[in-house]
């Protein structure tokens, strides 16, 4: 991602959680408030079903008043006709009282006129009201034609069980309720608006009564509750049948009947819903707006001159000493100084490479000088011993003269190795030992004759100077111990092949083969042999580990890493 898209994505990301806070407090706040409308709603519903409630328990206590006050013995008709007549009076929403035994026949009836109206035998609704052991108000069914009222009582009718005393049913109590009592209960309603209207409706979701303003009860209630069913009671919003969102109150009243309230929810104007909308999309707004303008700002006054210096940066890493940045006044402070710290820099570092060159090439010089100068008194100190080898007066002093030189021979070398390589820090041990080897096959000579001296090294490995020069001593020191022994057989070593090679887990591992068994005592621990302790001396300063085969003709040292 490049700057400006980071810078952007950054402010992006801080302001992403307030602004989904905002929104989140705006849709929050929007359905508090419908919430809270709801409930206002639901509570102005509730009033006004308390209301119809209170009546009808009016009707529910009248009747509990009547059957309590009935004899024991509810056949006796004058006793019974006496009580209706002196609690009647005292009901202004009940016509009549008739009581039923439980064989459907009829005790006695008040006012008396009312005998006409009432036929003698049980009603076909008294099977239904005697299984209900409780107060129930049953209205009469407007669907049926004129000729069947002997089925349905043109008034409503409410009934009431009537229990002996160990509390078993004894008969009925039927009271006439005139049908407007119902209207005029809802007549009574307060309706808060003319968005409200309130109805009753029995368990089959038929309609008794209703009031609304404007619209009939058929379009504001709702199918699920004009089907005949169990009604479901409590509150809930819902659309009727005209499509309009309503808010919904059903509550069970006294005599099985329910209660409907419905109520518009107030709902904002198109204006107000538009200032709504905007209010909740405004955070995500300004979101948007915040980050285009932070990645444009961040284009056009960072991103721009961070460019011109990466890419002098670049030119500079590349190789180009000459690179520097170009002073731009339209830059930041900040990225102005940076330049201007770069450019410093670089001069800086210009002025001292060239004088690190200067110096380095120098010292290389001098090394290069006191190498060789070291290699050339080597040479002459070589040429005095051999000259005074000639003075030795026994083959043992001549052994010594001889061991002396071939060691110098391989300090010298080492020292032409050093001022004749490129890198002073570490020594190619393929070329150091190449000619360490054919410088000892041209000093090295037998009565047998000159024993061939060959090295071998697959792949190039380096030393640090001391290594190389301990290195050299050693293969030296394995010559020198090797040429003089005889096999079993009384043969000498006549080739000696040397191989130096990287080993798998790292180090290197040098190997010496000779032509004959020779090796056989190059192991044991001879205390007066110098060879054998300046050797082994070597092996443990190059902490490495030396090995001979069971056929004493090749001999293993396993190096370390030298470099």
């Amino acid at each position: 991602m490049t700057l400006r898209s980071r810078v952007a994505m950054r402010l992006a990301l801080i302001l992403l959680p307030l602004c989904i806070a905002a929104e989140v407090a705006q849709y929050s706040h929007m359905l508090h408030t419908r919430a809270l409308r709801e409930q206002v709603a639901i509570a102005s519903g509730e009033s006004v079903l308390v209301r119809q409630r209170n009546a009808l328990q009016e009707i529910n206590t009248f009747l509990d008043t009547i059957s309590a006050a009935l004899p024991a013995d509810i056949g006796d008709a004058d006793a019974c006709a006496d009580v209706f007549r002196r609690v009647l009076p005292q009901s202004r929403n009940v016509t009549s009282l008739r009581l039923f035994t439980l064989s459907g026949e009829t005790v006695c009836s008040v006012p008396t006129r009312a005998a006409g109206s009432l036929e003698m035998a049980a009603p076909s609704w008294f099977e239904k009201a005697l299984s209900a052991p409780q107060f129930i108000i049953r209205a009469p069914d407007i669907s049926r034609p004129p000729d069947e009222e002997a089925e349905q009582v043109p008034m409503m009718m409410a009934t009431i069980p009537v229990f002996d005393r160990e509390q078993r049913v004894a008969g009925l109590i039927a009271a006439h309720v005139p049908t407007r009592f119902l209207s005029l209960l809802l007549e009574e309603a307060e309706l808060p608006g003319s968005a409200a209207a309130v109805a009753i409706a029995d368990p089959s979701a038929r309609i008794l009564a209703q009031r609304s303003h404007g619209t009939a009860i058929d379009g504001w209630i709702p199918s699920s509750l004009s089907q005949p069913g169990e009604l479901t009671t409590g509150a809930f919003a819902h659309a009727g049948e005209d499509g309009i969102r309503r808010i919904y109150v059903v509550s069970p009243l006294p005599g099985n009947l329910f209660g409907i309230y419905a109520q518009e929810p107030e709902d904002l104007s198109a204006g107000g819903r538009t200032i709504l909308y905007f209010l909740l999309i405004f955070p995500l707004l300004i979101w948007i707006a915040a980050s285009l303008l932070a990645g444009w700002a961040a284009d056009h006054m960072v991103i721009e001159p961070l460019n011109k210096v990466r890419q002098a940066v670049r030119r500079y890493i590349a190789g180009d000493d000459k690179a520097r940045i170009e002073r731009d006044d339209g830059a930041p402070a900040e990225v102005q100084a940076l330049a201007t710290k770069f450019n410093t820099l670089a001069d800086a570092i210009h002025l001292r490479n060239e004088d690190l060159r200067a110096a380095v090439a120098h010292q290389k010089a001098l090394v290069r000088e006191i190498n060789h100068r070291v290699r050339n008194n080597l040479q002459v100190m070589n040429s005095l011993l051999s000259l005074q080898s000639r003075r030795a007066e026994t083959p043992e002093q001549a052994a010594i003269f001889q061991d002396v030189q071939r060691r110098l021979n391989a300090l010298g070398i080492v020292h032409s190795a050093f001022y004749q390589g490129n890198d002073l820090r570490s020594v190619d041990l393929a070329d150091l030992l190449r000619d360490l080897c054919h410088s000892t096959e041209q000093q090295l000579s037998t009565e047998w004759g000159r024993p061939v001296v060959t090295m071998h090294c697959p792949k190039p490995v380096h030393a640090l100077p001391d290594a190389a020069l301990t290195l050299a001593f050693l293969v030296t020191e394995l010559i020198a111990e090797a040429a003089p022994q005889f096999s079993p057989d009384g043969q000498p070593a006549s080739r000696f092949d040397f191989e130096l090679a990287l080993a798998p887990g790292g180090g290197s591992v040098l190997t010496m083969r000779v032509d004959q068994p020779v090796l056989g005592e190059l192991m044991e621990s001879r205390p007066g042999e110098v060879h054998i302790k300046l050797f082994r001396g070597l092996i443990r300063q190059l902490r490495a580990r030396m090995e001979v085969d069971g056929d004493n003709c090749v001999v293993t040292v396993t190096l370390p890493p030298l470099a």
